[in-house]
């Protein structure tokens, strides 16, 4: 009973409080506007300022400190309140001379020497930040920030295995802190540290054994090293835990999907469109199982909501095209090519698709306006370089053929088909001291030439 009442009474003092809070920042504002200055308790200062800085109302937060330094002028509070609206405004070497004033009234002020910190790790002497904040450590009782932003310092200079070691203090005091446990992974991920990461995670769950999150996390850390029965196991305890987890059923669908049980997995998949916004890449996903299952009419349909959900995912546009040219339908194809490249004309992938299917179409000028478009966005890969060059052989443009062949070349010097292809050009340009040069670097590499060149051009074996 007592501690029901207590309770009760704690509810009841938050309440007042809130009240209080509200009231202070209603009479503030009511004397910024009528330009009489009023009396405010440092408390009531303090949470003005802190306040308009979370609503990122800086201006305002320092009226309140000028005024609150007016009021009292040493609190030691509205100071460290003035320190941290220097530090947001850049003004570092202002706030670094207060501190040294805090610090000698209060030598052991934890505020003074975590904003410090954050002054020295803005200078970007993470070193000695993570040296103040250790500091730190003596004076606190709460150690849980201070671990925070000692990990984050020895991330920022890509020390992952010191900050692992300190996310993993934070984690296991505060498991519910999302931002921790994300961090933490991103640890783990860089060292690679998977068996390391399991055991902290597993750790947690003694503790904690309802934290759909860590289930799910510890899940994707059994599937790096390929132990799927385990991993499959994690995401139905992340499901038990929150049934309305959506990202758990997504990888739990991920990894049926991956393991050919394609039926399940469109069920995970659809059951997480129950829970949250339709998403184009769950559509995308049940389309490639559908595909799988061979249910071609209701893949297409899924393409197609992926679309319309999100006509900028790539992806699907990609499984469209790549979709109807399976299909052996080249001119629907062509079609929604033509509607991708409207929607984003930069992504290289659909000029590859555009001259595919223009060069099956026979469609020789636009298929030679896909490479040409595919080089210019800064993709040099030889299959677009060689592909360009056939397109240009196969509409006789043999001069043109050759000045591609040698810009090709100096990206690509030792690929005999390329020197095959240049050659072929002379020839037809009736060049044969030209053509016999680039013949000789064929001989040269004659092992490394692709067979299919001889079949598509059998009078030039004679000379080879």
């Amino acid at each position: 009973m007592f501690l029901i009442l207590n309770n009760v009474e704690s509810v009841k003092m938050l309440e007042d409080y809130s009240q209080n809070s509200s009231s202070s920042i209603k009479k503030f504002e009511e004397m910024l506007k009528t330009n009489v200055t009023y009396f405010f308790d440092a408390q009531e200062i303090e949470f003005i300022a802190q306040h308009y800085i979370d609503f990122g109302k800086i201006n305002l937060a320092k009226k309140a400190v000028k005024i609150g330094n007016k009021q009292h002028p040493v609190n030691i509070n509205i100071l460290l309140l003035k320190t941290e609206i220097l530090i947001l405004e850049d003004k570092l070497e202002t706030a670094d001379g207060i501190l040294a004033i805090i610090n000698r009234i209060e030598p052991n002020n934890l505020d003074a020497y975590i904003q410090k910190a954050t002054i020295l790790s803005k200078l970007k002497k993470h070193k000695k930040s993570i040296e103040i904040l250790n500091k730190c450590l003596r004076y606190s009782e709460y150690k849980f920030e201070v671990w925070h932003l000692i990990a984050l310092e020895f991330l920022t200079i890509g020390d992952f295995q010191k900050a692992m070691f300190y996310f993993t203090l934070c984690i296991k005091n505060e498991p519910n802190d999302h931002q921790v446990l994300y961090n933490l992974i991103y640890c783990i991920d860089n060292l690679k540290s998977f068996e390391k990461g399991i055991k902290i995670l597993n750790e947690i769950l003694e503790k904690d054994p309802y934290n759909e999150l860590v289930w799910l996390e510890l899940g994707k850390l059994y599937l790096e090293l390929k132990n799927f029965k385990k991993a499959l196991k994690s995401f139905d305890y992340a499901i038990l835990c929150d049934d309305k987890f959506s990202a758990a059923y997504v990888e739990k669908a991920k990894l049926l999907q991956k393991n050919d049980n394609y039926l399940e997995a469109i069920e995970n998949y659809q059951f997480s469109l129950t829970l949250e916004s339709p998403s184009a890449f769950i559509y995308l996903r049940i389309a490639e199982c559908f595909k799988m299952l061979d249910k071609k009419v209701i893949e297409l349909k899924y393409y197609k909501l992926s679309i319309k959900e999100d006509p900028n995912y790539e992806e699907s546009w990609l499984a469209l095209i790549e979709y109807y040219i399976n299909k052996n339908n080249l001119k629907s194809a062509l079609v929604y090519c033509n509607k991708a490249l409207k929607i984003n004309e930069y992504h290289p992938e659909y000029w590859e698709m555009y001259a595919k299917i223009n060069k099956c179409l026979n469609r020789f000028v636009a298929a030679e306006e896909g490479f040409k478009n595919i080089i210019g966005l800064g993709i040099d890969e030889l299959r677009s370089w060689s592909g360009w060059i056939d397109i240009l052989i196969s509409q006789n443009k043999w001069e043109k053929g050759y000045l591609i062949g040698e810009k090709a070349k100096k990206l690509y010097p030792n690929v005999p088909d390329l020197d095959f292809k240049i050659a072929l050009c002379y020839l037809n340009l009736g060049k044969k001291n030209e053509m016999e040069f680039y013949l000789e670097n064929v001989r040269k590499n004659i092992n490394l030439l692709s067979p299919k060149l001889l079949e598509f051009y059998p009078h030039l074996e004679v000379l080879i």
